[in-house]
């Protein structure tokens, strides 16, 4: 039977590595960051990286979407719900708007 100084360790492990992810992967800004980066120019509107990530995944819901710190830029990431039921991740590059990954 599993202790609790192992499952405390095991829930430790994961949160430790989740937050490593979340910080390889570069912060995220809030909505009214997001708002600013493409006041102030250089940033595409939330709404062209949507647009570009619907054409990605031939259609579908988007059910999150958000603005990313990664490398020197910005980029979005985007989940997008297709219509048969898979749920794809993509990648739209923040400065062009151009999708950069999808899957």
């Amino acid at each position: 039977m599993w202790g609790a100084r192992t499952i405390f360790a095991a829930i430790a492990l994961l949160a430790g590595l989740a937050s490593f992810e979340a910080a390889a992967q570069g912060a995220c800004l809030s909505p009214d960051e997001t708002r600013a980066a493409v006041a102030q120019g250089g940033v595409v509107a939330p709404q062209q990286a949507v647009s570009a990530a619907r054409d990605a995944a031939s259609g579908g819901e988007v059910v999150r979407a958000e603005l990313c710190r990664q490398g020197g830029g910005y980029v979005y990431r985007i989940s997008v719900l297709r219509r048969d039921g898979r749920v794809m991740r993509i990648v739209v590059d923040g400065g062009s708007g151009r999708v950069l990954e999808g899957r």
